[in-house]
């Protein structure tokens, strides 16, 4: 038997026969996954975070075009994990530092502007360390 005679070799990625069978993956429905519609409500808060990181001169550089173009591209690339809620007290310590949150915390400050959740969240730290201070 030659080469040219041989059966060719499959793949068991490209291999067809099982798919009709096998059942698509169907993740569970989460809160965290999804990005908010955008709402008037969720505007005002954009609009209310960037006056909290004006006064403290957090408010990134480019923030005002990032805001434009999250709005054109809302909803792709961004996923809300719990944990980024544990990052709130770093990013509210660096902000009230007056720290460039954007360019520190890109990944943060981008689902800061997304999620109202988080948002609130961030606000209410500010909103107490500006108490306390």
């Amino acid at each position: 038997m030659s080469w040219v005679e041989r059966e060719p070799q499959v793949s068991h990625f490209t291999e067809t026969g099982f798919w009709p069978i096998a059942k698509t993956y169907q993740s569970e429905p989460s809160s965290f996954s999804a990005p908010p519609a955008t709402s008037l409500s969720s505007e005002t808060d954009v609009q209310a975070l960037r006056r909290a990181l004006m006064h403290l001169n957090s408010w990134p550089e480019a923030g005002d075009v990032f805001v434009e173009l999250l709005a054109k591209a809302q909803g792709y690339g961004v996923t809300l994990v719990p944990s980024d809620f544990d990052w709130l007290p770093q990013v509210a310590d660096a902000a009230c530092k007056g720290e460039d949150i954007g360019s520190r915390y890109p990944s943060i400050f981008q689902k800061l502007l997304t999620y109202s959740d988080l948002r609130e969240k961030f606000l209410q730290m500010l909103q107490v360390r500006s108490i306390e201070v």
